[in-house]
């Protein structure tokens, strides 16, 4: 039986990943913002808002497509003693990796609505986005096999694995 990693360890998992996605979504806006500087676009927000936008998504997606399929697992994921794999257990194909990279962005969709609509402040805006976080990882409890939405969605589950 693939038994769920308790969610206190998918949690902490989580933070750390945030963390390495936050170096790694930092040097992407970095080497966006270089380049347009080099074609002297840097200063145009129509261009470099959304230019920015895919490829942070670009990259990031990539991140979790590479690093979930054909086994591997990213540094976090190596940590925490967590793998992602398919419902029968099998390591997961690039496309169906990259299905779960899409489909677990739909953990900042509510934020992004929310934070679209109210125009909070910075401050509240990052707790819009912890309270999202938590509300979906708390839902995986919801569950019987305590496995997130976005990863049945997907056909996958995260599973524990021997030191």
């Amino acid at each position: 039986m693939l038994s769920a990693p308790p969610l206190r360890r998918r949690l902490a998992c989580l933070i750390y990943e945030g963390l390495i996605l936050l170096g790694i979504a930092l040097f992407t806006a970095a080497l966006v913002v270089f380049v347009l500087h080099l074609s002297g676009a840097e200063h145009n927000p129509h261009l470099l808002r959304p230019i920015m936008q895919w490829a942070e998504f670009a990259v990031l997606t990539a991140y979790g497509t590479w690093f979930w399929s054909a086994g591997r697992q990213t540094l976090p994921m190596k940590t925490w003693r967590i793998r992602v794999v398919t419902s029968a257990g099998a390591p997961l194909s690039m496309g169906r990796a990259l299905w779960r990279a899409l489909l677990s962005w739909l953990w900042i969709l509510p934020a992004l609505a929310l934070s679209a609509a109210l125009q909070p402040s910075p401050r509240n805006t990052g707790l819009l986005f912890c309270a999202g976080l938590l509300v979906w990882a708390a839902s995986g409890l919801l569950r019987k096999d305590r496995q997130y939405l976005h990863d049945a969605l997907a056909g996958t589950r995260l599973i524990s694995v021997s030191p």
